[in-house]
């Protein structure tokens, strides 16, 4: 139909006042109710009829939201759906389609874990302190992380502090850390694996490395004198350190386990592992006592 009229308009369109009232004392409406008047062919008027009932009911549920363009006779009428908080649209150009439980199951089954899930398997799988699992995920580093410790077999927490502390002090100091990618990593953490560094000499090796990027991380290591003594060399540095300082080991006795760890660390410049270290030293106080 081109139009319709309804009560609230009239009288106009050559209906008068005195045949409106006829017409709301013949159907007994109200003061809040409103005749809708369709003039054409019965199936269609009925149509336009069933038409303006669904639309009436639908302003129960508030006014419609959509996007309406402008007439030129001043009258505005539908253009497309008003877009969602997100500015999304409706695509009109793809046919419904219905998502089964067969296409859901794939996806539920390969979805990533969640961080908290994924920081809690990692800190109980890899023995990790909270601080060092949570900098992890949160860093992103979750996959790097656990790629390198299947390649290596080192401690999982010297490969975390690697990753979440050492990068990040690097990267402080104004050298470029984009070099320290996975391969060059395994390169690193396979010689401490190898025993022919200390975890200790981890960062110091890494600075070395940065300057020399392209060589081999073996020589780097070697030619900055950060590849580990053997044991008696060790004990050898350890123990002439615990001579010259033996008055101090007499009167603390124990207590002088501090500084000589301090001492002999000094020495050694990440040339022995820490553990070694605090082994030979101990002994050596328990030979002067």
């Amino acid at each position: 139909v081109s139009g319709l009229f309804h009560t609230d308009e009239l009288p106009a369109y050559g209906i008068q006042e005195d045949e409106v009232n006829v017409m709301k004392e013949f159907l007994k409406i109200g003061p809040q109710d409103a005749i809708i008047i369709v003039a054409h062919d019965e199936d269609v008027a009925v149509n336009a009829l069933n038409e303006v009932i669904r639309r009436a009911n639908m302003a129960f549920d508030g006014v419609v939201e959509e996007t309406r363009k402008a007439l030129d006779d001043g009258n505005t009428e539908y253009m497309r759906p008003l877009p969602t908080a997100n500015r999304m649209y409706l695509e009109t150009d793809i046919p419904l389609f219905q998502i089964t439980d067969d296409m859901v199951e794939p996806i539920k089954n390969n979805l990533p874990e969640l961080p908290d899930e994924k920081k809690e398997r990692i800190k109980a799988e890899y023995k990790l302190s909270e601080d060092l699992a949570n900098q992890i995920v949160r860093r992103l580093l979750g996959d790097t992380f656990e790629s390198l410790l299947s390649k290596v077999k080192v401690d999982p927490t010297t490969v975390a502090s690697v990753l979440v502390s050492d990068l990040r002090d690097l990267r402080r100091e104004g050298i470029d850390v984009s070099i320290f990618d996975e391969d060059k990593l395994v390169e690193i953490f396979s010689l401490l694996e190898d025993g022919k560094i200390s975890k200790d000499a981890i960062k110091d090796l890494m600075i070395a490395v940065s300057k020399k990027p392209d060589a081999d991380v073996n020589d780097v290591a070697e030619e900055a004198n950060l590849t580990l003594l053997s044991e008696d060399a060790v004990r050898e540095i350890i123990h002439e350190i615990a001579t010259q300082n033996e008055s101090m080991i007499k009167e603390r006795q124990m207590g002088a386990m501090g500084p000589l760890m301090g001492m002999s660390m000094k020495k050694l410049k990440g040339k022995a592992d820490g553990s070694l270290v605090n082994k030979i030293v101990r002994e050596e106080i328990q030979s002067l006592l």
